[in-house]
């Protein structure tokens, strides 16, 4: 029992550090995922005993990793391929931790408030570099604007979550409301129009699943509207951005339209498993880029689909629809044993999932480590919280 107390109090810690610095820093939050593996291998070897962990959950990750590595045994350069395929597994790491962890209100109460600080940094951040440093795109603490618009994808629906949580302090719930505005702010400060739309998609879907909280939610909806509205009315520079949506000659919408071409033509070339994890660079670049194209140097094909498949073939993009699939499907089911307020734990983590797949259908925010991490850790709470929120 001692060595099982000891796990998880050097684990709580460990999951409140990358609660607070995957939004931050990617440094930071690597260190805490480490440090979380080496205790848990410690622990395992000297009780020789593992901690339970969700073997459903973990079937279905060794399912997709097991894909990977056959991908990456195919790939143009296997090297690379399974240094991706090593990266990408230690991404889950951040789900089982939570999911396995988090036991109690109090911890949940702890990842969720240092969450809420992380955002309100993160969001302070992208507002100083736009309004005060002049830069054209907030971008915060994310490497580019546009995946900057995918953390807030992430940030809104949690925020909204944190306050409809009665045992929380009121204090805790105004700050969370006043960081939803924030992040809204920051939304359209990224002038990232795939995070625009998905946005606009994750609302639909809400008032599509939830009938119950139709009238209370649609209020927090028209106020993120005003909002949206009034920020848009005072900056030119966001109005422009909005035109370029359905500007056929605008040269970011033609080069996606031409990178899709180029990512179907190689998923043609090399049905089966690809040209393997980051090789989409190499075979775009060196092979398939199109004449038109005025932009060389991609990395992506601006598509988590198109990626999938360019990369991983029939496998790849079997094994990443199959896993993203399972997730919705639990979350779902989650949301359908709740439903005791608008934004229960499994509404708001199919939510956020929704959103970076309907922003992924523009942008490959799949494969960004920040996100990707944010996104699981945030995916293990919610899990978590079902049984915590069941005890009181």
């Amino acid at each position: 029992m001692a060595a099982k107390i000891s796990l998880d109090s050097a684990m709580y810690p460990i999951i409140l550090l990358m609660a607070f610095a995957i939004p931050l820093s990617t440094a930071a939050a690597s260190i805490a995922v480490a440090l979380g593996a080496i205790f848990i291998i410690f622990y395992s070897l000297k009780t020789k005993n593992s901690p339970q962990f969700d073997s459903n959950i973990l079937e279905v990750l060794a399912v997709y990793l097991v894909c990977q590595i056959f991908i990456a045994a195919a790939s143009w350069n296997p090297i690379i391929s399974f240094r991706e395929v090593f990266g990408e597994f230690h991404r889950f790491f951040p789900l089982i931790f939570a999911m396995t962890f988090i036991k109690k209100r109090e911890q949940l109460c702890g990842v969720l408030i240092l969450s809420l600080f992380a955002f309100l940094i993160n969001d302070l951040a992208g507002i100083y570099q736009y309004f005060i440093l002049d830069e054209p795109r907030a971008f915060g603490f994310s490497h580019t604007p546009t995946f900057y618009g995918s953390f807030m994808l992430i940030q809104l629906p949690i925020l909204i979550f944190i306050t409809q949580l009665d045992f929380l302090p009121p204090n805790w719930k105004f700050l969370a409301i006043f960081t939803v505005s924030l992040t809204l702010i920051c939304l359209i400060l990224s002038m990232t129009r795939g995070a625009w739309l998905a946005f606009i998609g994750v609302a639909m879907i809400f008032f599509a699943v939830q009938k119950k909280y139709r009238k209370f939610t649609a209020k927090i909806f028209a106020a993120l509207a005003i909002i949206f509205l009034i920020v848009t009315l005072i900056s030119p520079k966001i109005q422009d951005r909005i035109a370029t949506l359905t500007d056929k000659n605008f040269q970011s919408n033609t080069e996606r339209v031409l990178m899709w071409k180029s990512a179907t033509e190689i998923f043609k070339d090399y049905p089966l498993c690809g040209v393997g994890q980051k090789m989409f660079f190499k075979a775009y670049n060196e092979q398939y880029i199109s004449p038109e194209a005025k932009e060389k140097g991609h990395t992506q094909p601006h598509n988590n689909l198109l990626n999938a498949a360019s990369e991983g073939g029939i496998i790849g993009l079997a094994s990443f629809i199959g896993l993203y699939s399972y997730f919705f499907w639990k979350f779902f089911t989650q949301f359908k044993r709740e439903k005791n307020f608008a934004f229960g734990a499994g509404l708001t983590a199919f939510l956020i999932l929704a959103g970076l797949q309907l922003e992924g259908l523009t942008d490959t925010n799949i494969i960004q480590v920040p996100i990707m991490r944010e996104f699981w850790l945030l995916a293990g709470i919610l899990i978590a919280a079902e049984k915590i929120l069941k005890k009181n």
